[in-house]
């Protein structure tokens, strides 16, 4: 592998690249091999096929069976070169893809071929790229639990920090997943935190896993997070909380339920909102109507202002009509009992309210009434 981030080891116009591109050209996958296989030394060296993609060539059809991403053709080539390995994995399964995480990044489908270079001496250790990335980082980017699984099965260090000084679980919680990826990070999420990562463990902006969560609105992992001692009150540089992180996404985001974040923030023990802001928190969440129910009955009592409803359009008024009614209407009256009563519980048991409240010998629906389930009006 090349020792500088600016130089590939086999440059656009060596002949060896003009070979393999002609090869390429030509579909000739026995070439193709030919030329990886004899020549190229090491196994992770870095070949310039495109001036703005060293990796791979976008344009490039590959062969389906050729060495890249299978396991048959990798190995004899991993027995020749195996002191040179030092690859990062990031792959779908099924699929053959190139990743350029950096110069000694490779995209193999499987953690067939991940165990296989592991075998030979990749180190599950060393940092890559710009944002200097362990093997570990990479998976948690994508949600890839069996290569975490395996990479820390190998001694890869679980709070490892990147370049961003992020934690592999960290990088998770940040990172951008189809919905259908959901279920597979939060295995990760649960994994690494079995082997010991730290729940709270800050990035170069202060944010913490609990921060990056929350601002996907991901209710799931923020409850996984905060059962294992995430602060919910945590403050990244820029002041601001797990709650404003989810607040700020819920108009954004009505599919992912911004509401049960929220929820599990403040049966956390987080902090509501400064009561003077509640009118700006409206104007940003007012097409996510639960979300502000949950949020304003975190109050023992608000004062409601009748100049609210000109920060709610009128579009989400008449969708939301019902609630938005009873919202207003209590501009000029208090609070219900029952809610009172509601808050003083909630004061008692402050930061256990998630924990303590079902014990409680209370129906469910009085259960969930305590811990803020949304009802869809207000009283």
């Amino acid at each position: 592998m090349s020792t500088s981030d600016d130089l590939p080891d086999y440059p656009l116009n060596s002949d060896l690249v003009k070979r393999l591109k002609a090869a390429l050209d030509a579909k000739d996958e026995e070439g193709v091999r030919s030329v990886i296989c004899a020549e190229v030394r090491p196994v992770d060296a870095v070949i310039e096929l495109a001036n703005d993609d060293w990796m791979k060539d976008p344009a490039a059809q590959l062969p389906p069976g050729m060495l890249l991403g299978d396991l048959d053709h990798l190995k004899p080539l991993m027995d020749q070169f195996f002191q040179d390995a030092n690859v990062v994995f990031e792959i779908n399964r099924g699929e053959m893809e190139w990743q350029v995480k950096s110069p000694a990044t490779f995209g193999l489908s499987g953690s067939r071929c991940a165990q296989a270079l592991l075998e030979h001496g990749a180190s599950v250790q060393l940092a890559g790229g710009a944002g200097r990335d362990t093997p570990l980082h990479v998976a948690a980017q994508r949600g890839l639990d069996e290569h975490a699984r395996l990479y820390l099965g190998h001694g890869a260090r679980v709070d490892a920090r990147n370049g961003r000084g992020e934690t592999a679980l960290s990088a998770a919680c940040g990172a951008a997943l189809r919905p259908d990826e959901h279920a597979r990070c939060l295995r990760l999420c649960a994994l690494l935190l079995r082997r010991g990562a730290a729940a709270d463990a800050r990035d170069e902006d202060e944010r913490s896993p609990l921060h990056k969560a929350c601002g996907h609105a991901r209710h799931g992992l923020a409850r996984l997070l905060l059962r294992h001692g995430a602060d919910a009150s945590a403050l990244d540089y820029g002041g601001a909380s797990p709650l404003a992180r989810v607040l700020q996404t819920a108009a954004c985001a009505p599919e992912d339920a911004p509401q049960r974040t929220v929820q599990a923030l403040l049966n956390h023990g987080s902090p509501t909102v400064w009561p003077d802001a509640f009118a700006k928190v409206l104007k940003t969440c007012a097409p996510s109507p639960a979300v502000v129910e949950v949020l304003f009955n975190s109050y023992p009592q608000l004062r409601v202002s009748e100049s609210w409803r000109e920060v709610i359009p009128e579009e989400v008024f008449q969708m939301h009509k019902p609630f938005y009614q009873s919202l207003l209407a209590l501009a000029h009256t208090p609070r219900c009992l029952q809610h009172l009563c509601r808050c003083a519980l909630r004061k008692l048991f402050g930061k256990k309210c998630f924990d303590l409240i079902p014990l409680l010998p209370l129906p469910k629906s009085l259960q969930n009434y305590l811990l803020l389930e949304p009802e869809g009006v207000l009283h």
